[in-house]
């Protein structure tokens, strides 16, 4: 369910200041307070890990938040994930230009995120990647944090 494509959506405009570490978090998990929000969803698990966004693991990098929900077995549940916040102020079907990722996806701005099947059957999972803007090296900032608490708590 990742993009196919090495990195994910730049900020338009070549002026754009990148944005520090604080706010590359906050893009990726207050959207997943949208999303679970906005759809209803039943958070099992929600994390949040730096990711590069080029082969070489330099900057830039960009934030990312996995959930994995409760779902019915039924399968269509990740496309009326996706049609509900396709819906929402600012969001709009599909990945954002360039892009051709595997599941639902919808995209605000640079922020696309991804609906589809979870590890088990009752599970479904969203994927939120951020703008490839943040300059600071988190090279070694491999670990995943738990933000499911945070996420839940919107």
């Amino acid at each position: 369910m990742s993009p196919s494509e090495p990195s994910t959506p730049q900020a338009s405009g070549p002026s754009a200041p990148p944005p520090t570490d604080q706010q590359s978090r906050a893009q990726v998990v207050d959207t997943a307070k949208e999303v679970v929000r906005a759809a209803n969803l039943r958070v099992t698990y929600a994390s949040f890990q730096w990711e590069w966004c080029n082969d070489q693991g330099d900057p830039p990098y960009h934030g990312r938040v996995d959930l994995a929900f409760e779902t019915p077995v039924d399968r269509s549940v990740s496309r009326q994930i996706a049609e509900t916040l396709a819906g929402q102020p600012g969001w709009a079907p599909g990945p954002p230009p360039g892009f051709q990722p595997a599941g639902d996806a919808v995209h605000k701005g640079g922020v696309m995120v991804l609906v589809g099947p979870g590890n088990y059957p009752d599970r479904g999972a969203v994927e939120i990647y951020g703008e490839c803007r943040n300059m600071n090296d988190h090279r070694d900032d491999n670990e995943l944090t738990d933000i499911t608490t945070e996420v839940r708590g919107y």
